[in-house]
């Protein structure tokens, strides 16, 4: 692990996050890396892009009706805001299915608004609230299109499931046999992978996109093309995935995950990257995506200044005052041909 981020307190390192990252090529090398790529991490959310593959790749989303909007929320860890609800039941509606359907729990929304709602109201959250509802809802259509029961569609022994395990194990060139499959946060099963690995799939992924004679072109293309056009869908209004692929204009997609966990599928180079902040403190994650895009080249001072608030996050105390920051500590000297291969 390397040290990726401190937290300061009136110019004082008070607090250091660690972590790993590694950038790679669709061929799986190396052009930038800090730490060990070879650290095994769960996947987490940021699998959702290759989770909702099989449903695109088979004509299933098309032919239940999906829209890109729908795709991009398929894809999200969304704020549970009244339109990220509204979406999901419209699907739901769509299948002739109910809320109770939706094996992934209940949680309170990240949308401060509408858990502010919820209290006042003296109201309960429902799954549409969950972050992971809209990939939930692509599972239960996906297997509405193939028949198969919903009931346990959230086993690994499911044919869903199954599908999803075989398309992660061929984008990360893995045995699906001997990836090592956890429980995630709204029930679903979720692998163990390198985070070298993990990056090659995104790679791969942002490669199809371009590679029209590949199988997975079209399946790729709509869903880079889902996340980036609607990206309000992916996370939410004010929130950072969403104001990294606006201000990236379709040149990325961006998808974090639990525990700190952030990948991106960058379309100069097909680069795809992944990272963990050890510690699994997400608060490190924004000055760290930052830097790395900087060193990458992929963004410069007008991106800089429209996300500056994410590169360098000031912290207050109960008064409000600006007493410290979270920064970015590492650099460039670990770049491995990083020239060479942008």
């Amino acid at each position: 692990m390397k040290a990726l981020a401190a937290v300061t307190r009136n110019k004082l390192v008070e607090s250091v996050h660690w972590g790993v990252i590694c950038v790679v090529d669709p061929q799986g090398n190396i052009v930038y890396k800090q730490g060990d790529p070879r650290t095994k991490i769960f996947y987490r959310s940021s699998a959702k892009p290759l989770q909702v593959l099989p449903f695109v790749h088979s004509g299933g989303a098309e032919a239940m009706g999906f829209t890109p909007k729908e795709i991009a929320l398929a894809c999200a860890s969304h704020v549970g805001s009244p339109e990220h609800q509204k979406t999901v039941m419209d699907i739901l509606k769509r299948l002739d299915l109910k809320v109770a359907d939706l094996h992934c729990g209940v949680m309170s929304p990240y949308h401060e608004e509408e858990n502010r709602r919820l209290i006042a109201a003296n109201e309960e959250p429902s799954p549409l609230h969950v972050s992971c509802s809209g990939k939930h809802a692509a599972m239960l259509a996906y297997c509405k299109y193939r028949g198969w029961d919903i009931a346990t569609y959230e086993k690994i022994d499911h044919p869903l499931q199954q599908e999803i395990l075989k398309i992660i194990a061929l984008f990360t060139e893995e045995k699906a046999d001997a990836i090592l499959v956890g429980t995630d946060g709204c029930g679903l099963p979720i692998c163990m992978l390198p985070v070298e690995k993990i990056a090659l799939s995104y790679a791969r992924l942002t490669q199809c996109v371009h590679d029209e004679q590949s199988e997975y072109h079209r399946a790729s293309k709509t869903i880079f093309e889902a996340m980036y056009r609607h990206p309000d869908m992916v996370e939410g209004r004010g929130e950072f995935d969403t104001e990294l692929m606006e201000t990236a204009g379709g040149r990325l997609i961006a998808k974090v995950g639990a525990e700190a966990v952030y990948c991106m599928g960058i379309r100069q180079g097909n680069l795809g990257v992944c990272l963990k902040i050890a510690d699994g403190n997400e608060r490190a994650v924004y000055p760290v995506v930052m830097q790395l895009l900087l060193e990458l080249g992929i963004f410069g001072d007008r991106e800089l200044e429209t996300m500056r608030k994410w590169y360098r996050t000031e912290l207050t105390n109960n008064l409000k005052e600006h007493i410290g920051d979270i920064v970015p500590v590492f650099h460039r000297r670990e770049a491995v041909g990083l020239g060479d291969s942008l």
